[in-house]
């Protein structure tokens, strides 16, 4: 490894050791705050509705990368407990919509709460410059991330092992 190379991977390292470390109080932080027994499907799933307000099964299915009847599961058992609700497409009544319910909205309020008081307690303690230049750094990084995708990603480490 380069000299450089060596640098980048330790510097990287810090940054994944500060990132783990910032992740890991804020998860302590959102489960004292938060009570909702959620497994991290249906977490995924409730952010999902809330990012689009309404979606289908298949809609739901597709981002989640499982099966119709698998949606369908962790809807029933969210309809439950009120965090979602099911109608049918007046348009196309085989196809059924799903939304937030008052015990989903009432979630994503506590999520704004607990956003909020995050960013005035400890974002609010950088400047602002240093925000715009964190937020920049991070899209950028990710956009890089993006743009190789995954499956460049599995080959890579697949040449490395030697195994294609």
């Amino acid at each position: 490894m380069a000299k450089d190379e060596k640098l980048i991977y330790k510097l990287v390292e810090e940054i994944n050791e500060a990132i783990y470390s910032m992740d890991s109080h804020f998860i302590k932080l959102h489960q004292n705050l938060i009570s909702d027994e959620l497994s991290p499907k249906q977490i995924i799933l409730l952010d999902f509705i809330n990012k689009n307000s309404q979606v289908t099964i298949g809609q739901i299915a597709n981002y989640m990368n499982i099966t119709s009847s698998a949606v369908g599961q962790l809807v029933s058992k969210l309809e439950e407990q009120h965090y979602v609700i099911r109608s049918i497409n007046p348009e196309n009544r085989r196809e059924i919509f799903v939304c937030l319910d008052t015990s989903g909205i009432k979630y994503f309020d506590r999520e704004e709460e607990i956003k909020q008081f995050i960013i005035s307690r400890y974002y609010s303690k950088l400047e602002l410059s240093e925000i715009v230049q964190l937020k920049e750094i991070v899209q950028k990084l990710n956009q890089i991330v993006l743009k190789e995708g995954i499956i460049n990603e599995i080959n890579d480490i697949h040449l490395k092992k030697g195994e294609i």
